[in-house]
């Protein structure tokens, strides 16, 4: 059984290992045609509004951060809607106290920011609110956590030069904050958004996270607001613009820095929460699993969709498996298969270091040894999610909103 599952998964990583490299490519390809195209239309410089949208419940600690970082982006035809879900917290006054500063010193137009405050009603509601109150060609949506980078909007913009293209997520990075648990989810959230240069180049992205996530605004006319129902309300909408036939893709140029959890019951909660989600939204659009629709991307329905179920099925065995195989390796001075894993790691490593977007870091590559060990770590916390998440499928609990101690993103954006 362990074998089944390893060499399964050794077939995804080592196809993505394989085709990821060429991502760049692709997607230069794709901007030279939209630019000829856009040349020979005589439609001139392409410059649509963008409407950035911020919800924020009890977000004191990083929502000025996120505000600024927005405001302070070289692509300026921006519209900020701020969305105060009800905080009980100082959110309201940082807000305001940084509006009328900016106001003040004359580095803010007020025609570029509109503040929502409104009774709490959930995330979903809040993307809601701000969406209808927006004005742009695009909706841009991030978390009152995050912070972009100051080209990011500009390089967003050239992805639409591609009529085709109705979505695009960013490449969500998780902040530094000098802890364990930070590092787990710094190295996770490298690899997984390498990963996606994969998905790019197989029309198959799927899960537009609400940290930085963006959509042409007919996309809400085609397949309607966010579900105000669903906790993993980012989740539901993704994978209903896959169900409508929407092409999408990712940006690894339009980067975000995002706080991560700040602790291990905080991050075993935000998995519960994920999972819960997911799995609702699969059940929800489980047609499109081995769909021969024309709407629906091959790959997604009968490679990606299937292998996302097939790692939650692993999940169940892995932690036993893995201490099995500790076991037997040390009482058979036997270390043949943590040989074969560290190569596939330091594989992992060279590969994404030598063609991702942070070039080389070989602090970083030099962690390889000890990756086995970190993701052990995060085995077992992805494992209590997922019984915990089956738990409430059987029982039918609905996850809730949690939130950790903010620390704030000590970043420089």
């Amino acid at each position: 059984m362990i074998f089944v599952f390893v060499a399964m998964m050794w077939l995804k990583y080592y196809l993505f290992l394989i085709i990821s490299p060429f991502y760049p490519i692709k997607e230069h390809l794709r901007y030279i045609y939209a630019m000829r195209s856009v040349t020979k239309s005589g439609q001139g410089l392409y410059n649509p509004r963008i409407s950035v949208i911020v919800p924020a419940w009890n977000e004191e600690v990083g929502v000025v951060k996120t505000i600024d970082s927005v405001l302070k982006n070289t692509y300026k035809n921006i519209e900020l809607i701020i969305v105060n879900d009800g905080s009980i917290d100082t959110t309201h006054q940082k807000v305001m106290e940084y509006i009328q500063d900016e106001v003040a010193n004359k580095r803010l137009d007020l025609k570029n920011i509109n503040y929502i405050a409104q009774p709490n009603q959930g995330k979903g509601q809040a993307l809601n609110n701000g969406i209808k109150a927006s004005t742009g060609d695009i909706i841009m949506t991030i978390d009152a956590d995050s912070a972009l980078q100051p080209k990011a909007i500009t390089n967003l913009v050239k992805y639409y030069l591609d009529p085709k293209i109705m979505c695009v997520v960013g490449n969500v990075k998780v902040a530094k904050n000098n802890t364990f648990v930070g590092l787990v989810q710094q190295l996770e959230y490298y690899f997984g958004f390498y990963f996606k240069r994969a998905y790019a180049i197989l029309g198959a992205e799927y899960i537009f996270g609400g940290a930085c996530a963006s959509f042409r605004r007919e996309v809400f006319d085609i397949i309607g607001y966010y579900d105000t129902d669903n906790k993993t309300e980012d989740i539901e909408l993704s994978m209903r613009t896959r169900w409508a036939g929407l092409e999408c893709t990712y940006a690894e140029d339009v980067v975000c820095y995002t706080e991560g959890a700040s602790d291990v019951l905080s991050l075993v909660n935000q998995r519960v929460r994920w999972k819960k989600g997911r799995f609702d939204t699969f059940w929800r659009y489980r047609k499109i699993f081995l769909s021969v629709s024309k709407e629906h991307n091959s790959w997604l329905s009968f490679f990606i969709l299937p292998y996302a179920l097939l790692s939650e099925l692993q999940l169940l065995f892995e932690p036993i498996s893995i201490s099995i195989l500790i076991t037997y390796s040390i009482v058979a001075s036997d270390y043949l298969s943590f040989a074969i894993g560290l190569i596939f790691i330091l594989q992992i490593y060279l590969v994404a270091s030598f063609f991702g977007d942070e070039g080389i870091k070989w602090k970083k590559i030099l962690l390889f040894p000890f990756t086995w060990i970190i993701f052990y770590f995060l085995v077992w916390v992805e494992f209590l999610s997922l019984l915990k998440s089956i738990s409430m499928i059987i029982n039918g609990h609905q996850v809730q909103w949690q939130q950790w101690k903010r620390r704030g993103i000590k970043e420089q954006i």
